[in-house]
């Protein structure tokens, strides 16, 4: 932890109950916002490089903030969504590269990737609204 404080991102009301306070809410958006300003910029390997660097490590900074924040039931929860959310998406690889290789003798990358990051998205959320309201 270098820049974000594990009370930014407490389990709380919050903005938008999205369970953050506005610290952490701001330093998620600063992170997020260095995607747009390196689209902005001029392309520069530099550049490219840098933005690329200062995300990574906002990123992981907010992540381990995040999860110094837990209590054990939250940890539990998220380690239990994220072995839902790892199956779904290994499961909707594999069926969507089937079906693609039966209709199209290839396999279209970007369609793959959205397909399975749209279904983790919807196994993570789903599992973590089911787990919140069983206790």
């Amino acid at each position: 932890m270098v820049i974000a404080k594990p009370e930014w991102f407490k389990k709380n009301k919050g903005i938008l109950s999205l369970g953050v306070t506005w610290q952490g809410t701001v330093y998620l958006l600063a992170t997020v916002s260095l995607i747009f300003i390196g689209m902005m910029l001029p392309q520069n390997v530099i550049i490219t490089v840098t933005i690329s660097a200062l995300f990574l490590f906002l990123f992981f900074d907010a992540m381990y903030a995040s999860l110094k924040s837990m209590d054990e039931r939250a940890k539990l929860h998220y380690s239990i969504a994220m072995r839902n959310t790892a199956w779904g998406m290994i499961v909707t690889i594999v069926m969507v590269s089937l079906v693609m290789l039966n209709f199209n003798d290839e396999v279209n990358l970007g369609v793959l990737i959205i397909a399975t990051g749209l279904v983790g998205f919807i196994v993570n959320v789903a599992t973590r609204y089911k787990l919140e309201k069983s206790n």
